[in-house]
């Protein structure tokens, strides 16, 4: 039972969030308010979102009103056993990946819910896809098909409350950001642990998209947009043909047509110090655990749609409408020109990635619709805190400091090796799509090894794993490949994927997100009966050794330090565990 406290405000759960700007926006004429397919959203007058198996039911009642163009496929089942289900929308009633894949037409893959409380695409896109099934939108289906996921966390959209997200408004009740085992999905796209983002790695490979789109509702400060958007900038993408396209074909148009319908759209930035708006924003940049910065290494033209949390959900789900109805117009006009820079960048011969990067010391400026705030001394507190004002405040030159700074750039290798007992690394790969081939005919190759010098574990669990960060050396190593091996060329379409993944100076890599944690411990060790007179032996007879020895001996601290020294003595012995510390995944230059 709520305590008197709780109902209070579970009946004004907005009470404490800043003052709003009144909106009223054309967008409101895309409510019904009657109909067979009349929404759950649209019933609440758009301040509810149904739940997960009154969204089953919708999604089902759609397809049947509208069955010859609406097929709905699982794509995967969740940790706690709920289908993951995609609604394929096509004028030809397409039932397959095959047939959408070889289509003339361009697919838009839309993902609502992978932050299930930030649920806005859900409702957005069904009211979208009602207008298809009522014949009030008969265009869209000639110009695309379109892939709808209502809900990807589909465990997380049922941890359910009122009260899961303090700085949002609406709906009343929603879902929870991480899964049924309290991982964020849109961390997970290299490492793959989820079933929802496995799904979604192969939707993508096997239905081919031309464009994904990724809906959120965004943290953070107050501003005049109410809905933001974006994707790595050409001058920090790793492919830059694709953010240049984005650019040229597809923002201007979403852009237009958020404005036409009432809304103001913006750039997706955040701020660099929250406290005080006005010393900037960051200018962020996707790595590849993200949707947006794995579709970027993908050459997948992927958008990342941040609606503003402090805006009603109405609002929110209504803009969201436009941006999607806007992505449809862009595709229809520029499919093939999107498709010709894609193909582009894909063809293009990369010799190095940049796997890290640091905000600029020098800012970009830009002009900002913000929201006026004051500093004021909180009793509850006792710290200075900042107060939003729901009035517009308009920022001429404000800051802007975008990830510019390289810390981390790879060599790309023309292939990496890796040994087969490493199946866990190498179902990822498969999954993600990547070409693997088998070693058949034994060959002895000149490759380079990472050894790993020195290594910091995290002291807590991040995203069900402990993360670890190596310092490395490299050299070179001549092997003999042979069919206990396989082979990743770097040279096709996942290219850069499979070399942030592999490369193991990349903060995404599989050896950093602890898929190689066996390297880190020893098996077997020696008995100082038998090091002593086996040391003594091999002095006398490795000059090499012995000189190296003499010399470490000089160390005061070591010479008196009889376990350091039993330690280096075994490390130089042929009986010490040559793959301790070493990385087993071998490169190719």
């Amino acid at each position: 039972m709520l305590t008197s406290f709780l109902l209070t405000l579970a009946l004004s759960q907005d009470a404490h969030l800043p003052p709003l700007i009144p909106w009223r926006g054309q967008s409101e004429a895309l409510m019904q308010t009657q109909g067979p397919l009349l929404t759950d959203f649209e019933r609440s007058l758009g301040v509810d979102s149904p739940n997960y198996e009154n969204t089953m039911a919708y999604m089902a009642k759609l397809a049947q009103a509208h069955g010859a163009q609406f097929h709905i496929v699982t794509i995967g089942k969740s940790d706690a056993g709920r289908d993951i289900r995609m609604l394929l929308a096509s004028k030809e009633g397409f039932t397959t990946a095959k047939q959408v894949a070889a289509d003339s037409k361009p697919t838009l893959l839309i993902q609502a819910g992978i932050h299930s409380g930030e649920i806005d695409g859900k409702d957005a896109g069904f009211m979208l896809l009602r207008d298809i099934a009522n014949g009030a939108r008969p265009d869209i289906l000639n110009s695309v098909n379109l892939l709808f996921i209502p809900i990807l966390n589909v465990d997380g959209h049922e941890r359910s409350s009122a009260f899961n997200r303090i700085n949002q408004r609406g709906p009343r009740v929603m879902g929870f950001r991480t899964n049924g085992q309290n991982l964020n999905l849109n961390r997970d796209y290299t490492k793959l642990d989820t079933p929802g983002v496995r799904a979604i790695a192969n939707v993508v490979n096997i239905y081919q998209p031309d464009l994904y789109i990724d809906v959120h509702v965004t943290d953070g400060a107050d501003y005049q947009y109410d809905i933001t958007y974006g994707y790595n900038p050409d001058f920090v993408s790793a492919t830059p043909k694709v953010a240049q396209a984005m650019d040229k074909f597809v923002a201007p148009i979403i852009h237009a047509r958020l404005e036409e319908q009432g809304h103001i759209p913006g750039p997706l930035v955040f701020v660099m110090d929250k406290m005080e708006f006005s010393k900037g924003l960051a200018g962020w940049v996707a790595g590849p655990r993200y949707s947006n910065g794995w579709g970027e290494l993908r050459h997948l033209p992927t958008i990342l749609v941040e609606n503003h949390s402090l805006k009603p959900y109405k609002q929110r789900v209504l803009g969201t409408y436009v941006l999607l109805d806007g992505a449809i117009e862009a595709l229809a006009k520029h499919g093939k020109d999107l498709a010709k820079a894609v193909a582009g960048s894909i063809k293009e011969e990369y010799t190095d990635l940049v796997v890290a990067r640091g905000y600029a010391t020098e800012p970009d400026y830009i002009s900002f619709k913000g929201i006026a705030y004051e500093h004021y001394t909180s009793d509850v507190t006792g710290a200075l805190e900042i107060r939003y004002l729901g009035k517009a405040h308009e920022y001429q030159k404000l800051p802007v400091y975008w990830q510019k700074e390289v810390k981390a750039k790879v060599d790309i290798p023309k292939a990496f090796y890796i040994p087969r007992q490493y199946a866990q690394a190498l179902e990822v790969l498969t999954i993600q799509g990547v070409h693997v081939d088998a070693m058949t005919t034994p060959v002895t190759l000149p490759l380079v090894q990472a050894s790993i010098t020195s290594h910091e574990f995290a002291k807590a669990p991040f995203e069900g794993r402990f993360r670890v960060t190596p310092q490395l050396k490299y050299a070179q190593v001549n092997v003999r490949l042979d069919e206990n091996w396989v082979k990743v060329d770097t040279n096709q379409a996942l290219g850069l994927l499979a070399t942030h993944l592999l490369h193991p100076d990349a903060p995404d890599s599989l050896l950093q997100w602890g898929f190689f944690h066996s390297l880190f411990q020893r098996t077997e060790y020696v008995e100082n009966y038998a090091l002593a007179p086996y040391a003594q032996q091999m002095l006398s007879t490795a000059p090499d050794i012995k000189a190296k020895y003499e010399q470490k001996l000089k160390d005061k601290a070591f010479a008196q330090d009889a376990e350091a020294r039993r330690a280096w003595l075994y490390q130089q012995s042929p009986y010490y565990d040559q793959q301790y510390l070493n990385y087993p995944v071998l490169m190719q230059y």
